[in-house]
């Protein structure tokens, strides 16, 4: 069936009660809709739970985001929105075509929460970013995938948006030739179909709460191939919402075998979770005190441990834990 069946439109303030059962809601403010419209042709296949539309005015966005977050409601936030979190620890992801987050307004909230724990920046080009906004993420201990290195290995990417709550996907992050109604226009950067890919690694991710798309023109047409290549990313969100799994680790054994792995280094053995059933792989990071945290990683960690070598994302976030709460 096509999305245009399983989409529907509810006023705001009927987003609490009145209106059915769904999965995601697509917020926006009006330039969102030649994205919507394009979405209505395109054929939903694991997708086919009602996606609610919500059109509101600017200052009714966190209103609305509130409502599908009491729902447990993916909110997909369509245009330019502030960030406003609420008082709970949360971790965030941005594709974004530099990596310059701290002289944008809109990561601002973000990075100046208290309670952000995990970031990462995916997909950034190097020659548009200064060093030291590099330099300053790497010192906070996030996490940062230039677009070389993405493409190199997209899989790399999948763990960073696993770890996310709230997804943050910038439209200048792709090459003029695959959205060129943009005000940034670069001849590099991401292509539509790695945008999708990330999209679906997104989707996917049971973590999920918001996900942005932004810095589309308010004058795009639902032909254009901003607005197509937009809506078919929201489409590989929709279909990795649809089949991500509930559980969360380490609340759930379901599927969960644990491996620990000596990796022969005085002792150190590493312990790993594999979902048989998604595929997904996690750290354990020991904390001090004798408690741990889970972290999102790839087989590829556990390949590295198994040839007696710490695998680098268990270092990082060994050290990002541990050195802040001995600090």
């Amino acid at each position: 069936m096509q999305f245009q069946q399983i989409i529907h439109y509810v006023h705001g303030r009927h987003l609490r009660t009145d209106c059915p059962e769904a999965q995601a809601a697509i917020i926006g403010t009006g330039a969102h809709k030649p994205v919507v419209e394009a979405l209505l042709s395109l054929y939903a296949h694991r997708h086919t739970t009602p996606v609610l539309h919500v059109e509101c005015a600017e200052n009714e966005v966190a209103d609305r985001i509130n409502d599908c977050r009491q729902r447990n409601i993916v909110a997909i936030i369509a245009g330019n929105t502030h960030f406003q979190p609420d008082e709970q620890p949360f971790s965030a992801a941005v594709v974004a075509p530099a990596a310059n987050m701290r002289s944008v307004e809109l990561y601002r909230p973000v990075l100046e929460h208290p309670q952000l724990d995990i970031f990462s920046v995916i997909g950034f080009q190097t020659y548009l970013t200064a060093a030291g906004d590099i330099k300053w993420l790497h010192e906070q201990g996030y996490e940062t995938l230039r677009l070389g290195a993405f493409r190199d290995c997209p899989a790399e990417a999948e763990p960073l948006l696993r770890e996310a709550h709230h997804v943050f996907f910038d439209l200048n992050a792709l090459r003029a030739s695959d959205s060129p109604e943009m005000h940034q226009l670069s001849p590099n950067g991401l292509y539509a179909e790695e945008l999708c890919q990330l999209a679906a690694y997104s989707g996917r991710s049971p973590k999920l709460q918001t996900f942005r798309l932004f810095h589309f023109l308010p004058a795009l047409t639902s032909t254009s191939l901003t607005a197509q290549t937009a809506a078919q990313t929201l489409w590989h969100l929709l279909e990795g919402i649809a089949v991500r799994h509930q559980w969360h680790i380490p609340n759930s054994t379901a599927h969960i075998e644990k491996i620990i792995v000596d990796t022969g280094e005085n002792g150190q053995s590493i312990t790993f979770l594999h979902d048989t059933i998604a595929g997904y792989w996690w750290l354990q990071i020991p904390l001090t005190g004798g408690s741990h945290r889970y972290i999102a990683c790839l087989q590829e960690d556990y390949r590295c441990a198994c040839r007696h070598e710490v695998p680098v994302r268990w270092l990082h976030y060994f050290q990002k834990f541990n050195l802040k709460r001995d600090g």
